[in-house]
């Protein structure tokens, strides 16, 4: 039987160096939903937690097709949803879900 070494993610020595490759994969992800026909237009999102402020997501902007979201898209919000850093407007109706994610993915202190 061949050992099989499960891959890990990789260790950062800089908060914005894991942000930026979190950032990266959630791009590459929205670009992926697309090509196999996941891109649900203005309702869908993916989202990112950011590795420094644990209740803010990475999220991407209202009406973008998946296809051409790239990590300068992005739009960073709170939990209630309220942008943070970016320009774009975010699926308001995507935060009726946000109870859900907080209670089951916000970290445990």
């Amino acid at each position: 039987m061949a050992n099989f070494t499960r891959p890990q993610p990789p260790v950062f020595e800089r908060v914005e160096e894991e942000r930026l490759y979190r950032k990266q994969r959630l791009a590459a992800a929205f670009r992926l939903f697309a090509r196999f026909g996941f891109s649900e237009g203005t309702a869908g999102h993916i989202t990112a937690r950011d590795p420094e402020f644990t209740d803010h997501f990475w999220v991407n902007p209202l009406g973008k097709y998946f296809g051409h979201i790239r990590v300068s898209d992005l739009i960073l919000v709170d939990r209630e949803g309220e942008v943070v850093k970016g320009n774009a407007p975010v699926n308001r109706a995507a935060f009726a879900r946000w109870l859900f994610y907080f209670l089951v993915f916000l970290p445990k202190n």
